[in-house]
């Protein structure tokens, strides 16, 4: 039957139906998958087996894969994969108060050349809870008032691993957190694919304005934080097991729900960055 994309009511998501994971995709199923990113932001596919070649060959398929700053929770098999884990009664699970990810972020904002897209893949999902939210962060921005589009046109913000994560924050060796300085980058990013301007800012890892006075950064972050999580812009998943979710990072920012107390666990890829953001 070929693979069909099912859009999800809301301001993100589509459902991708109709892939066979028992052989690897093909060039033009790729194509297809990679389109629903682009035009929806974010997939879902479900059923996927718990199966880590092919699960690794499809996010390579996506641009080289990063390794998170955090080396204690790479994949044991290969760092080009990364383990979240919250009480599972062993050594992989995570000692923070709250969850990983438990705040507004988008992941590697913090880097140089920060992420295109994560792809999470459950094999745990507790049944009291542990649902993702996901902010559009394209939308957002076309719904700026135009005053607020020419007022942040051209700024540039400091990103920081940790700055505003709280207790979901796990700190890395000083070795590991000095080969990741502050980064500047855009306040209003381009997206190289689609063309789409994206409020490029989040609470978790954007410390302030560059240029401006900490009191004006400050007050001006607030307003845009604000913005970026109204309800109209987010969507709220929840999770089944052996569920595949790709989110482009480049036009989203997402936030783990906590709270729950079973088992969760999750395989995060992170794809790198195929842009240079100029900033």
């Amino acid at each position: 039957m070929g693979i069909r994309v099912k859009p999800i009511e809301g301001p993100i998501g589509a459902e991708v139906i109709g892939i066979d994971t028992s052989r690897m995709l093909s060039a033009e199923e790729f194509q297809q998958i990679e389109q629903a990113m682009l035009d929806y932001v974010g997939i879902v596919i479900n059923d996927v087996e718990d199966n880590f070649d092919w699960l690794i060959d499809f996010g390579r398929r996506f641009g080289p894969l990063k390794h998170h700053i955090l080396t204690q929770h790479h994949h044991p098999k290969t760092p080009e994969m990364s383990i979240i884990t919250a009480n599972m009664g062993n050594t992989e699970s995570r000692k923070t108060s709250k969850p990983a990810g438990a705040f507004w972020h988008s992941d590697l904002s913090y880097e140089k050349d920060p992420s295109d897209a994560i792809f999470l893949y459950a094999t745990h999902v507790p049944g009291d809870g542990g649902d993702t939210l996901v902010a559009n962060t394209c939308m957002a921005y076309e719904a700026l008032p135009e005053k607020i589009k020419k007022r942040i046109e051209g700024l540039t913000a400091i990103h920081r691993y940790g700055w505003n994560g709280g207790g979901a924050i796990t700190e890395p060796t000083p070795q590991r957190r000095a080969q990741y300085p502050d980064v500047a980058h855009p306040v209003v990013r381009t997206h190289a694919r689609t063309g789409k301007k994206i409020l490029y800012v989040n609470p978790g890892f954007t410390m302030c304005i560059k240029d401006i006075s900490r009191r004006e950064s400050d007050e001006l972050l607030a307003e845009l934080f604000e913005h970026l999580l109204k309800p109209e812009f987010q969507y709220r998943h929840k999770w089944q097991k052996n569920q595949l979710v790709g989110l482009d990072n480049r036009a989203s920012m997402h936030c783990a729900i906590g709270g729950y107390k079973e088992p969760m666990r999750k395989l995060r890829m992170i794809v790198g960055c195929t842009e240079r953001l100029g900033a």
